[in-house]
């Protein structure tokens, strides 16, 4: 796109051919909430061809009355940047008039969005998020590809004085001006790679659900005089081909989740670019509904590093830009950005954008053993002791065999998630790292911090244990069981860098 020449003072509206958009969206929204009105009409009516005429008229009538209620939303909603004060204004409504303003300097991101219905008419559907709301501030949902670059242009433009004053202050280790380090490109191979090495265990468990879902749709439905064919048909199978049925199985779900997996994250992320304008960092990707992301770098509050044994082999990892607000669910969209597939050096060429500075792990503490001790005893010793008095007591003894797997996994798992629990402190940067299969590491620039809290129980005093919890606009972030002494020396490092620099966190 060239630089738009656009006046975003003068107010707009939505594009002419996207009332089509808006008609389109508002009849799917509406069919899924009738489909079962219309089952049970079908159903009751059927033969009673008479009424057809009836419904077809009501048909018509809900589709005139859609047709113009979007129309009248259409020609009373318009939109427009007022220059003098510096603020993005939102008007709408016919009876019920609404106005919606929010100053360009608290617009924490911008989408630029389009769907299989936006592509084919060269659309856009505008989001705009600020940090003050639990969900999306305005959605515009249907604008022209020169009204969307305007957009792009003018709030990508917009950076508040301390935004200026935060970059000022910084002297990068690296110069952010190379070109190296303002694009980054994730290659199909590598979202091929994290396609296969990511979510398969929420996957498996969501198609065992549906599984199971399929095979009491499927019982119900052969039932017959109280007795199931199905049944009698599942009873022969378990007596006969139970082995080679679970083989099969479970050959089968491994390769149904690693399509599936695959097939989403090259449709959701393909095309993958991340650049670096004016400040600003701009995301796009998607194969059937496109994404545009403008993000300002000062108001990412932190970045999460995640990483599993197959994906180390193949030197992916992700990224998850979160923003204020982003771990309170999915009220809020665009809130957590993730950056799948990129390797180690386009992970440091990302990073560098964000943060405009580099960092490094050290001065890490680990959590006290006293940690494990307690796990293993609450999570491990005790439910298996449990399985076992219920299993010998209530049911056939020979299952007890599933127990010593079981004991060892969970002890396995206690044992690598507490070696792989650190908290690092760099001169501007706090890094927790935890995880089993996935270890995750969260970076935090310390300005970023809104409120520490430490405390230590009664048992924990005389070892001199305690915890840290650190709260952010972006999501809380805790390391418990550790050496309390150092954990209020890095506290008072860090209150002191807060309350000297008083660098802004927004």
């Amino acid at each position: 796109m060239e630089r738009s020449t656009l006046n975003l003072s003068v107010p707009q509206r939505q594009s002419k051919i996207g009332l089509i958009v808006l008609i389109g969206y508002s009849l799917g929204k509406n069919l899924k909430a009738f489909i079962p009105l219309l089952f049970v009409i079908l159903l009751r009516e059927s033969g009673r061809e008479d009424k057809i005429g009836y419904y077809i008229i009501g048909f018509v009538i809900i589709l005139l009355f859609i047709i113009l209620n979007n129309y009248i939303r259409f020609r009373y909603f318009k939109f427009y940047i007022n220059e003098d004060t510096e603020e993005f204004i939102l008007e709408s409504g016919w009876l019920n008039k609404n106005k919606t303003v929010i100053k360009l300097d608290k617009i924490q991101q911008v989408n630029l969005n389009q769907k299989l219905l936006h592509r084919l008419l060269n659309v856009y559907q505008t989001e705009i998020d600020t940090a003050g709301s639990a969900q999306t501030e305005v959605t515009i949902k249907a604008v022209s590809a020169e009204v969307a670059q305007a957009l792009k242009e003018r709030l990508v433009q917009k950076r508040t004085a301390s935004d200026e004053a935060s970059v000022e202050e910084d002297v990068p280790e690296k110069n952010i001006a190379d070109e190296a380090y303002k694009k980054v490109a994730i290659s199909l191979g590598s979202l091929i790679k994290i396609g296969l090495t990511r979510h398969y265990i929420q996957t498996f468990l969501l198609i065992i659900l549906l599984l199971f879902q399929l095979i009491e749709k499927i019982d119900d439905y052969y039932k017959k005089d109280d007795q199931s064919i199905y049944s009698e048909v599942m009873d022969y199978t378990a007596a006969n081909m139970t082995g080679f049925l679970i083989v099969i199985g479970v050959v089968m779900s491994i390769v149904i989740v690693i399509l599936v997996n695959l097939t989403r994250t090259i449709l959701k992320y393909y095309n993958y670019k991340i650049s670096l304008e004016n400040d600003s960092l701009l995301i796009s990707y998607g194969l059937l509904e496109t994404k545009n992301i403008i993000v300002r770098p000062p108001r990412v509050q932190f970045v999460k590093i995640s990483q599993n044994y197959f994906q180390k082999l193949l030197k992916v990892l992700e990224l998850k830009i979160l923003q204020s607000d982003s771990d309170k669910g999915d009220k809020k969209k665009g809130i957590g950005i993730d950056i799948p597939g990129v390797s180690p050096a386009e992970k440091e060429v990302v990073l560098q954008q964000i943060f405009n500075k580099m960092f490094e792990k050290r001065n890490g503490i680990a959590p006290h053993i006293r940690k494990c001790i307690l796990h293993i005893i609450w999570f491990v010793l005790l439910p298996v002791m449990v399985a076992f008095v219920v299993i010998y007591q209530y049911y056939d003894p020979t299952y007890l065999w599933i127990l010593p797997p079981v004991f060892v996994f969970l002890l396995f798992y206690q044992i690598i998630t507490y070696k792989n629990a650190f908290l690092y402190a760099d001169k501007e940067f706090i890094i927790f790292k935890r995880g089993f299969w996935d270890v995750e590491y969260s970076i935090l620039e310390i300005h970023k911090i809104q409120q520490i809290r430490t405390y230590q129980y009664q048992w924990h005093r005389k070892n001199n244990i305690g915890s840290l919890t650190i709260y952010t606009a972006g999501g809380t972030l805790h390391f418990t069981v550790s050496d309390y002494k150092e954990i209020n020396e890095r506290v008072n490092y860090w209150l002191y860098e807060i309350e000297s620099k008083n660098k802004p966190w927004m």
